[in-house]
């Protein structure tokens, strides 16, 4: 499968507290269901571009209530980066391609039992598309 291109949100895991259970829901009935918090909602509307250099950029549409000033700041310092007229990066992991699987580097460190935790986590396909931690991905056209 060609990853490289930008994804967005299609499905995101939760918690259901009726069954107990993680369940995969769709990302439109979660955005307009009242009960869950508007903020808790925010990372819903973020994309994710895998480039062909083997990054996967998180980005988030930038807030309408950030200053311009802090905005052009936090720019100009390096810490976040501009994508197109709208988003910004606000993360970059590592993905590749090994033994048939596509994977990304969690970030994850340390150690289990005297082992090396493996910091790489497979990229599983979906009848939509991919799964990308707990989120259910499609790619946009």
């Amino acid at each position: 499968m060609n990853v490289v291109g930008l994804w967005k949100i299609k499905k995101a895991v939760q918690f259901d507290a009726a069954t107990m259970k993680m369940v995969e829901k769709d990302v439109d009935a979660i955005i307009a269901d009242s009960s869950i918090p508007d903020d808790e909602k925010k990372m819903l509307y973020a994309k994710f571009l895998f480039t062909e250099d083997g990054w996967i950029k998180t980005l988030f549409p930038i807030p309408e209530d950030i200053p311009k000033e802090e905005l052009d700041e936090m720019l100009e310092s390096g810490e976040m980066e501009l994508y197109g007229d709208s988003f910004l990066v606000i993360e970059k992991k590592g993905w590749k391609e090994e033994d048939g699987k596509l994977k990304f580097d969690t970030g994850t460190k340390g150690e289990v039992m005297g082992e090396a935790v493996d910091p790489w986590a497979e990229i599983k396909e979906t009848e939509y598309g991919i799964m990308l931690m707990v989120y259910g991905l499609e790619k946009e056209e």
